[in-house]
């Protein structure tokens, strides 16, 4: 059985739009929903490929007052689906292209080629990305459990395009998103507990605009923001073009992330999951691309009770900036500890594939990175800072993204140095085109008198050849009790 929701644009609904909110007709003229770089089908059947717009390049200007220009940018497709059965894909390619790569590539997907037309078979329900030659103007795939929703929602969108504005929950408050809606919006909430977000369709950001720097305060919402709320689900939906952090966590307990996706975002500091100053978290089973850190732990100020109990677990994780699986830079907390990275593919890396950035002082401890599958390739580009409007992104050679870092640095106005100890890398595989060289591994405190101690390194493998500390470019600093075990 399969099933392919349809995209029914000619439902335009608006039961809880604010009344200061531009008109649907100005807004509907502001978008596309369909993208013509692809044409698919899922076992015969007809399968619509709607319009996301990501980042084109890793240029990046310290917030300015205004969004990044489109010509940093570039459109790419996606499509979603839901089925119990294997699932063979036929796409006709608008582009031209040498070759045809479906990520990740542990999932071992072959694929035919006849002209412009490729075909493949996916056996096993997640995200994988179709790419031709490289990875831009690819084509998201979200390939799905058939599931049926029969919980009631105190929000129900149903088929169409709505217009909700900001949506703040209140306690035992829920938001369905039905597979065929898109719902231009954001959901909040300021110390609920027992909340649920659900459905297979489109949380869509695109018509908030960024006003502030910092994405602590609530003055920008993104797609979903909670502060001081537990026993909290978010499953299945689709997080399209956030203005700020996609998915963040204020203060929260007892969060299950399953099933998200995260597409379509170009937007200056479109951090994946922020889990800040929160514990007890779950996720899983998901897509996550953005435009800054992809999934990352962090502690501010306000708050000073451990970061623990934390597991990112079966996803597929790309970053256009920044770092991957991350811990920091952010680590105001008395303590981080028992958080586990676990059986991921990190199918495209920027700056850090596997990070821990203690930047405000706190104790970093016991973490676990285990079964992580990390994908390299020869056309990655180097990040670059954009120092002025007029400058242009002109790199002089392509990036070599870390594979492993442990570091301290002062951040904004902390001076102390924080610790970094009992930290276990386990099975960490790399699949790495031919030409890329070993990358930085790091293990760096810069304060002699906090000395990082108790690494252990066992089976990192290199396109499935076991290699050793010596084959990368590691620089230790004020670290030691280091193991590293082939």
């Amino acid at each position: 059985m399969i099933c392919i929701p349809k995209l029914c644009y000619d439902y335009i609904n608006e039961p809880f739009a604010r009344e200061d909110t531009v008109s649907i007709a100005s807004l509907c003229g502001e978008f596309r929903f369909d993208y013509e770089g692809y044409t698919v089908t899922v076992n015969g059947k007809s399968c619509p490929v709607r319009l996301c717009r990501e980042s084109a390049v890793p240029f990046n200007q310290p917030w300015p007052g205004y969004q990044r220009p489109l010509d940093q940018t570039e459109e790419a497709g996606y499509i979603t689906f839901s089925a119990d059965e294997e699932v063979t894909l036929r796409v006709e390619c608008a582009a031209s292209f040498e070759r045809a790569t479906v990520r990740p590539l542990s999932k071992g997907v072959e694929v035919s080629r006849q002209g412009n037309m490729v075909e493949f078979t996916l056996k096993e329900h997640g995200g994988y990305v179709l790419e031709l030659d490289d990875c831009h103007h690819c084509l998201h795939i979200f390939y799905n459990p058939i599931k049926e929703y029969h919980e009631k929602a105190t929000y129900h969108f149903g088929p169409g395009i709505h217009f909700a504005g900001i949506i703040t929950l209140k306690d035992n408050e829920s938001v369905y998103i039905d597979e065929e809606a898109i719902v231009f919006g954001s959901v909040n909430s300021l110390g609920a507990k027992n909340i649920r977000i659900f459905g297979g369709g489109v949380l869509h950001g695109g018509t908030e605009r960024r006003i502030f720097e910092h994405c602590y305060e609530n003055f920008t919402k993104g797609t979903i923001r909670l502060y001081n709320s537990k026993n909290i689900v978010i499953e299945d939906v689709i997080l399209q073009d956030s203005a700020t952090w996609i998915l963040s966590l204020f203060n929260c307990r007892d969060v299950v992330i399953d099933g998200i996706k995260t597409v379509g975002h170009w937007r200056y500091n479109t951090d994946g999951i922020d889990v800040v100053n929160t514990s007890n978290v779950c996720i899983k089973n998901s897509f996550i691309r953005s435009f800054d850190d992809t999934v990352t732990l962090k502690a501010i100020y306000g708050w000073d009770q451990p970061i623990e109990n934390i597991v990112t677990e079966h996803c597929v994780l790309w970053c256009g900036w920044g770092r991957n699986c991350e811990v920091g830079l952010e680590t105001d907390a008395s303590e981080y500890r028992n958080i586990v990275f676990r059986d991921c593919d990190l199918i495209h890396n920027s700056k850090a594939a596997i990070d821990i950035q203690n930047g405000s002082g706190g104790e970093v401890h016991h973490i676990l990175f285990e079964d992580l599958r990390v994908e390299y390739q020869n056309a990655t580009l180097p990040e670059i800072v954009q120092k002025a409007p007029e400058q242009v992104y002109a790199p002089e050679k392509t990036g070599v993204p870390a594979l492993i870092v442990a570091e301290n640095k002062a951040f904004y106005t902390y001076t102390r140095f924080g610790d970094v100890h009992d930290i276990t890398y386990r099975n960490i595989q790399v699949f790495a085109e031919e030409g890329v060289p070993a990358p930085p591994v790091r293990f760096q405190s810069r304060d002699a008198g906090v000395v990082f101690r108790g690494f252990t390194v066992e089976g990192v493998t290199w396109n499935g050849e076991p290699v050793g500390m010596d084959f990368f470019d590691v620089t230790v600093e004020n670290a030691k009790e280091i193991q590293w075990e082939n």
